[in-house]
């Protein structure tokens, strides 16, 4: 399967997760879900951590791609930046040509 295959399948599944939204989060079989339920209070928030926790009371697919593109996008920076400064020191961070 292509990379392109397998990135339209991906975000196949994350147009029909948007769609249902947290419609399982309510009264399942009978019985009340109360993990699912959990609020943070945002009476003291403003600004980003506001966003973020209205983003987790409200939407928590949302709330785990955006959390998850954020860590990704902090990773990659922090690799780059450590690339630099080894660079910086004079080492060789170049990809390794492996011989068999």
């Amino acid at each position: 399967m292509s990379i392109k295959k397998i990135i339209a399948l991906l975000l196949l599944c994350i147009v029909i997760a948007c769609a249902f939204n947290n419609s399982y989060a309510g009264d399942v079989g009978g019985k009340e879900v109360t993990s699912l339920d959990h609020k943070v209070d945002t009476t003291n928030l403003s600004g980003v951590n506001l966003w973020i926790a209205d983003l987790y009371n409200n939407n928590k697919l949302m709330y785990a791609i955006v959390v998850t593109l954020v860590m990704a996008a902090l990773g990659t920076t922090m690799a780059f930046g450590t690339d630099l400064i080894l660079k910086m020191f004079g080492m060789d961070v170049t990809k390794i040509s492996h011989r068999e």
